[in-house]
């Protein structure tokens, strides 16, 4: 494909992108030196709190000696070792099941089978558990909200099985084909447990299924030690339940493609799974707020919007009419302002995908990439919306909503 000269037209745009920072402060532990870990290192407050925690001699990720090797993938025997660790099942019993890749006299075989008893982690289909492996960024999570689970095992945790996407109906008797992991992404996202890194550091950044690094499992880890009460969990149960008004195919059509992207991450000038775009490299595979919205609706599903558009501002300007909240319909593109619907085109500064009866798709710094949001449940999202664009034609919308639907924008 032909590249497109737009990447400086992204440059300028990037700042109307939402790009929370989700840094956490917190005091310097005492703890292991690592020589490999400098105090500049981004994740050095992460690696000396988390590996403090754990019995004597046996602490969280101090797996090296003097070393922590921040940038290793972590393996499955390791976050298996650490998940056990951190949970203070260290040493626990259980009752043991049969694997065919660890033998009892394995150094790991004891913690990877507690791990297994509390469902942390799993065998594949052919009973192995492939300790030495590197673990992909999506297990990682699933791994961390399990063992967090358990810790507040009080809390409402509905999402883990209502969105699981083996069930998960928004539409009576059609499921979305999302990735298995969403409902746990979901919940990782919500509570904020990974590292945006900033734009120059976008590298770093990996997509679900790429092996995440010891430092990235680190700030996880770290993040959800601050989980520190369970009212800080009390935003999941917003999302017990997802249902969507009646979709079009189309809508059905766009809902499914957008979310096999739940869990990528929120990349400056992102907009393309993977660092080859078409448009122009970028540093990691991902996407930034407008990027998101980019890539499905005009790259995938090649609606009117031109390369002019790619910023959130610019998407914005074209929406002629403007789509009120009430109005919005599955498959609208939607923008955010400092002043809500009152908001100038210029100071437009987030955009996402409206899926239905309140929820959206999106990339965004604050949760490090692409989850689930409510323009119901959510006051800041409540407060901030503008307006919403059609880019869908009457012909594509339910035939109750085509009737009143206003045309889109002319080319």
């Amino acid at each position: 494909m032909t590249r497109l000269p737009h990447r400086s037209l992204v440059i300028i745009a990037l700042a109307l992108c939402a790009v929370a920072s989700a840094a956490v402060a917190a005091p310097r532990a005492r703890a292991q030196s690592y020589t490999d870990v400098p105090k500049s290192h981004w994740a050095r407050d992460a690696i000396e709190a988390v590996t403090q925690r754990g019995p004597s001699g046996h602490k969280v990720l101090d797996d090296y000696g003097e070393l922590f090797e921040p940038e290793k993938a972590i393996t499955r025997e390791l976050l298996a070792r650490s998940l056990v660790l951190a949970s203070g099942n260290y040493g626990e019993n259980v009752k043991t099941v049969a694997m065919k890749d660890v033998a009892p006299d394995d150094r790991y075989y004891s913690v990877i089978q507690v791990a297994l008893r509390h469902g942390y982690m799993n065998l594949d289909k052919h009973g192995a558990f492939r300790p030495q492996d590197p673990v992909p960024a999506s297990q990682a999570e699933v791994a961390i909200i399990r063992w967090l689970k358990e810790r507040y095992a009080s809390s409402n945790w509905t999402l883990l099985t209502s969105l699981k996407p083996s069930r998960w109906q928004p539409n009576d008797g059609w499921k979305t084909d999302a990735p298995a992991y969403l409902p746990y992404i979901v919940a990782s996202r919500q509570l904020q447990l990974r590292y945006n890194h900033p734009s120059d550091a976008d590298g770093y950044e990996v997509t679900p299924n790429q092996a995440i690094d010891r430092a990235e499992v680190a700030y996880m880890f770290w993040r959800a030690y601050a989980v520190s009460g369970e009212w800080m969990l009390y935003g999941l149960a917003d999302y017990k339940s997802i249902a969507f008004p009646p979709l079009s195919e189309r809508q059905k059509q766009i809902t499914r493609f957008a979310l096999k992207f739940v869990g990528y991450p929120y990349i400056w000038a992102g907009e393309y799974p993977t660092k080859n775009s078409p448009y122009g490299p970028q540093k990691a595979g991902g996407f930034d707020c407008s990027g998101l919205l980019f890539y499905i609706m005009k790259m995938h599903f090649e609606y009117p919007i031109t390369v002019n558009e790619r910023g959130a501002h610019d998407m914005a300007e074209r929406a002629k009419p403007r789509i009120t909240r009430k109005q919005l319909q599955s498959g609208d593109l939607i923008f955010f302002g400092p002043k809500g619907p009152k908001s100038s085109v210029e100071s437009i500064y987030h955009a996402g995908l409206y899926l239905g009866n309140g929820w959206f798709i999106h990339s965004t710094g604050s949760t490090d990439g692409v989850t689930l949001s409510s323009l119901d449940s959510s006051s800041y999202y409540k407060t901030y919306f503008a307006w919403g664009r059609r880019v869908l034609k009457p012909s594509e919308l339910p035939a109750a909503a085509a009737q009143t639907a206003p045309e889109p924008a002319a080319d």
